[in-house]
């Protein structure tokens, strides 16, 4: 049996039908036994970026920075707005950018839409 695999799956979109969340939860459905994914789905609860708070201070990101850096990998879907990811993304990637969470991690990015062009 291949070693187990565990990844980290953040949905860029806040839409409770949204496209971007449901690829990540089929991905979950359908992996194989030893690929574990665990989906965050708490983007709606992050704060407005503000580099003079420390992220300890903030427990959502604090854990869920843990557990990229205890992740074998990312899978990050986020619709594109204004020709780049949503707004919740980008918060979410300003607060976890100066973190070890991201570093020498592999990152797989994925989009539904077909007009999608500068997102991913």
């Amino acid at each position: 049996m291949p070693a187990s695999l565990h990844l980290i799956a953040i949905s860029g979109s806040l839409r409770a039908a949204s496209c971007n969340t449901a690829l990540l939860r089929a991905v979950q459905s359908v992996a194989p036994s030893h690929i574990h994914v665990t989906l965050f789905a708490q983007l709606a609860q992050v704060p407005p970026f503000n580099p003079d708070i420390d992220i300890e201070t903030v427990p959502l990101l604090a854990q869920l920075r843990d557990q990229i850096i205890a992740a074998d990998g990312v899978l990050i879907a986020s619709p594109e707005y204004a020709h780049g990811v949503s707004g919740v993304m980008k918060n979410l990637l300003d607060w976890l950018v100066n973190t070890p969470a991201f570093a020498n991690k592999p990152v797989a990015t994925l989009n539904t839409s077909p007009r999608a062009q500068h997102a991913f």
